[in-house]
């Protein structure tokens, strides 16, 4: 068996600094520590923090002392609004990425656009991102919405929740333009997104199975497995190497591992090493080839 890791696979710089945060707040807080949702979603981040003592919450109104961590994927600033009159330490771990976003829908929305946001309306993100518009902010997903949309005379924009699928973000765009055609687009799906998916489908269609390592809550994940499934027919979402069945597998296949966003490093080995051992199983001598590269830490803006 030949396994392939792709050019970008797991853990973003935006996760690793939302953890790296909620740690350091671990070590340094006195008092109860609680983070609203998860931190990230991944089942095995979150029940690290869980075993460090940070109690999961879905509500401010839960917390009446102590630490509040927003997680990585923002909120709403009647959030934090709410926390701070609470008197509670807020440790806000938003991925610098999706403040981005928080800054532009709040600029089009102060100029009276009418915004367009491609994305999952239980997700976190796009509850925190819709909180920073007034009433003008529309959530949509799937193609036959658009019809639904308001038509209007005046200014429309389009973003996206950071995690979308590349593909899918250019075939909603020329279906919108369609509809408006003074439609401004802000193009807000995240570069680490993007390069794993772009990775991803550079293997893809050259792999006999493709596995993406990452939980079920997680967006991004779900997409990377849904661009790989769109090139290679038997491809998986596993959580962890548990999850890989030996019947998956000949032994002879060529198998491309990626992971999504918030999946740690030793996820991805476990994976990896699993592997190893079905071919060892089957009788074939497995090789593993990485063409990994690193991602640029964030500079922080204040």
């Amino acid at each position: 068996m030949e396994i392939f890791l792709t050019e970008y696979a797991g853990v973003c710089v935006g996760v690793k600094r939302a953890i790296k945060m909620a740690h350091r707040t671990t070590e340094d807080s006195d008092g109860p520590i609680f983070v609203l949702h998860e931190i990230v979603h991944n089942n095995h981040v979150v029940n690290d923090l869980a075993n460090r003592g940070v109690q999961s919450v879905d509500d401010v109104s839960e917390v009446t002392t102590g630490t509040l961590i927003i997680s990585a994927h923002g909120v709403s600033p009647s959030v934090i609004s709410e926390a701070k009159s609470r008197n509670l330490d807020v440790v806000d771990t938003t991925c610098p990425l999706v403040s981005k976003i928080h800054r532009i829908v709040k600029a089009l929305s102060d100029k009276s656009y009418t915004i367009l946001l491609l994305g999952e309306k239980s997700h976190d993100e796009v509850m925190g991102v819709q909180g920073h518009a007034k009433d003008n902010i529309h959530i949509f997903h799937r193609k036959e919405e658009i019809h639904g949309l308001p038509l209007t005379d005046g200014p429309v924009a389009l973003v996206s929740q950071t995690t979308q699928s590349i593909k899918y973000f250019d075939e909603i765009l020329t279906l919108l333009k369609e509809r408006y055609p003074q439609l401004e687009v802000h193009n807000t799906i995240c570069d680490a997104t993007e390069k794993r998916q772009t990775s991803a489908l550079e293997i893809a269609g050259n792999m006999d199975v493709m596995i993406t390592v990452g939980s079920m809550s997680s967006a991004n994940s779900r997409r990377l497995q849904e661009v790989s499934g769109g090139l290679c027919k038997d491809s998986y979402l596993v959580d962890t190497a548990a999850d890989i069945r030996a019947e998956w597998f000949t032994g002879g296949e060529r198998v491309g591992v990626t992971a999504g966003a918030s999946t740690p490093d030793y996820l991805i080995e476990g994976v990896i090493e699993k592997l190893m051992e079905i071919s060892v199983e089957k009788g074939v001598a497995p090789s593993v080839i990485r063409n990994e590269s690193s991602e640029e830490e964030f500079i922080e803006v204040h």
